[in-house]
């Protein structure tokens, strides 16, 4: 398995960019509860997942090394030690028109 802080190479197939809460819903109950419970953490090394997870070591590299090229975690390993944390971004709220505005006016 390689682990992601070797520059792993993210898979062409599988979308990146920015993801939101709402993406969360299009991953399977495995990986969505991972993510979720990495959000309430704020993160967590390997050994903490693999524990929270009870699924064998080479499974959750893989799982995590999944989440990694779809965008939804970052490997940190600028922590001690390093950590996974969740990648998503607050939507910016939504504005009413000006022209709304004054057409209530």
């Amino acid at each position: 398995m390689t682990n992601p802080a070797q520059g792993q190479a993210p898979n062409p197939q599988c979308p990146t960019g920015s993801k939101t809460m709402t993406d969360l819903l299009a991953l399977v109950d495995a990986e969505r509860t991972l993510v979720n419970w990495l959000l309430r953490q704020r993160g967590a090394c390997l050994a903490d997942i693999v524990a929270h997870t009870q699924i064998e070591l080479a499974a959750t590299e893989a799982m995590l090394n999944d989440l990694i090229a779809t965008g939804f975690l970052v490997y940190d390993v600028s922590a001690d030690p390093a950590v996974y944390r969740p990648n998503l971004v607050s939507r910016k709220p939504r504005t009413v028109p000006d022209q709304l505005w004054n057409a209530m006016d």
